[in-house]
């Protein structure tokens, strides 16, 4: 199968719009590069004869239906890995996201074992597609703070790794180009490549689990600032101005982060010393049957949250922000208290209630983000 490789100036600017866009007709994509209809019917022919492209579905039309392009599933395929969770997760993907082949395994507790595990979960997935599937290259999510070449994880206090390049350490095994993001940011890739956000420009992804994370997406890209560090929103100090007891540690050496608050391991370690059981599930059930320690934590937690996404609204004015969180905190308390929060704390010009959208994801979401990280730099070397 061809590679990306060998295409240069319009016809690579056609196959990087239907990466980010999907179908689209030869109209569409003459509209969106300012070319004359004759001119692309010419190349997308090119791309059709290389198996680059295909033609999948018609749009109805007056006169002749026009086909819709899109890349063609087997022009290449992408693997993702995510150690979003201890249970590591990884897919592979075409290049329009179908998860051709997925797996789960245990991410390991030290920088070597995570290594080899997350090569092992390449060679099986390799080994699972059919003969000749065009591999091109691998996207790593992790919980860390990335290069912005992708390729070395600068910091994780939840993995334990500084410094490693970790891209160079599972290409050795592998033999394919390897990039890694950071976890949140992966989600966003997903969310802008294959997600509700596709044609989104600018929108905010926090992903609230054990830790937390902030992604923020312009124009179809990530935005990372100077040195690769934007979205840290987990250390910003609103602890001692929302919560009444005195800030508590953060593991990154401060204190009064709104990790310390508003983590699902913060809510479970406050019911835990209050005598409460140390599930979300359990927790969330208490404050529904109005519990007062259950609803003070759930109420400190959401409020905190709630107070940085309204910061990031008035801030960067995006169309949409999405909090991804656990199920179990989707609905009842701790939701309501969020948006209600975030609506009290805005202005009423930002105060758009189809703005926020809590969700809960399924954990192959992260590797699948992963893996379109991998597309993105494969085709159009961007992220």
């Amino acid at each position: 199968m061809n590679e990306t490789a060998f295409l240069d100036g319009i016809a690579r600017n056609i196959v990087a719009l239907l990466a980010r866009q999907g179908g689209m007709t030869r109209s569409d994509i003459a509209s969106a590069l300012n070319l004359s209809k004759g001119r692309v019917s010419v190349i997308t022919g090119q791309l059709l004869s290389q198996g680059v492209i295909e033609e999948y579905a018609y749009v109805p039309s007056s006169r002749r239906p026009s086909s819709l392009l899109r890349l063609h599933p087997k022009y290449a395929s992408f693997i993702g890995v995510s150690l979003h969770n201890r249970e590591a997760s990884a897919v592979v993907i075409d290049p329009n996201g179908t998860v051709l082949a997925k797996t789960f395994f245990e991410r390991g507790d030290d920088y070597e074992t995570s290594i080899r595990r997350i090569s092992d979960a390449v060679t099986m997935l390799r080994n699972e597609c059919p003969p000749g599937t065009n591999f091109q290259a691998v996207g790593v999510a992790l919980p860390a703070y990335v290069s912005m070449d992708k390729q070395v994880c600068v910091t994780s206090s939840v993995l334990g790794w500084d410094n490693r390049d970790v891209s160079a350490a599972i290409s050795r095994e592998i033999g394919l180009p390897v990039f890694v993001e950071n976890d949140t940011n992966a989600l966003a890739v997903y969310e802008s490549m294959f997600g509700r956000m596709r044609h989104i420009p600018a929108f905010v992804v926090m992903a609230v689990g054990d830790g937390i994370g902030v992604a923020y997406t312009v124009n179809g890209s990530v935005h990372h600032g100077e040195y690769g560090g934007a979205g840290e929103l987990a250390h910003l100090p609103v602890a001692q101005s929302l919560s009444q007891e005195p800030p508590r540690p953060c593991r990154c050496g401060n204190r009064g982060c709104l990790e310390t608050v508003s983590s699902s391991q913060a809510i479970r370690t406050r019911a835990r010393e209050v005598g409460l059981p140390p599930n979300i599930h359990l927790i969330s059930a208490k404050a529904r049957e109005g519990d007062p320690e259950a609803l003070r934590i759930l109420h400190t937690a959401a409020n905190s949250l709630g107070y940085a996404a309204a910061s990031l609204i008035q801030i960067l004015d995006p169309s949409h922000i999405i909090i991804a969180i656990e199920d179990d905190l989707l609905h009842g308390v701790f939701a309501a208290a969020l948006r209600q929060f975030v609506e009290q704390n805005l202005m009423p010009s930002f105060n758009r209630p189809e703005r926020l959208q809590l969700i809960c994801h399924d954990t192959l979401v992260w590797a699948t983000g992963a893996a379109g990280l991998a597309s993105r730099k494969h085709l159009f070397g961007a992220c």
